[in-house]
């Protein structure tokens, strides 16, 4: 039997085993709204966990969460994303912030880079960085749906 072009017409789609092996029907949950933020600041903090260039931004219920992270200044600048599932964070605390996978550098001089969250549950979103000498201007772009 050849199954039907369309999703919707193909029935064992909606049944999933689970964990004791018995049928359950499949429920798909999505957020359907695209969030998008940005944070600039110029800074100057030469230790870390640095200055805050983005803010705390919640991200409930999010499936993939992009982070660009631009360097317009003449110093290399060392970026660092922390995730918390604390229902009102603030700002950053090492009691309520863990921070998510490892530094981003970005070179002097209009360097990028992009780093992606994918499955993991995490209610907000926080970008610190710093610099290593002098100052620089740090833009953040986050979108997440």
């Amino acid at each position: 039997m050849a199954l039907d072009a369309s999703r919707s017409k193909r029935e064992f789609d909606k049944f999933v085993a689970d964990v004791s092996g018995n049928t359950s029907m499949r429920v798909v949950t999505t957020s359907n709204e695209t969030l998008e933020a940005t944070g600039t600041a110029t800074i100057s903090s030469t230790s870390t966990p640095g200055a805050v260039v983005l803010a705390a931004t919640e991200v409930t219920g999010k499936q993939r969460i992009g982070l660009q992270f631009i360097n317009g200044g003449s110093v290399d600048a060392t970026f660092k994303v922390f995730g918390s599932l604390v229902d009102s964070p603030g700002t950053y605390a090492t009691n309520k912030w863990t921070q998510i996978g490892d530094d981003i550098s970005c070179t002097a001089s209009a360097d990028t880079a992009y780093k992606a969250i994918a499955t993991t549950p995490v209610k907000f979103i926080l970008v610190h960085a710093f610099v290593a000498s002098s100052s620089a201007a740090l833009t953040v772009h986050l979108m997440a749906d």
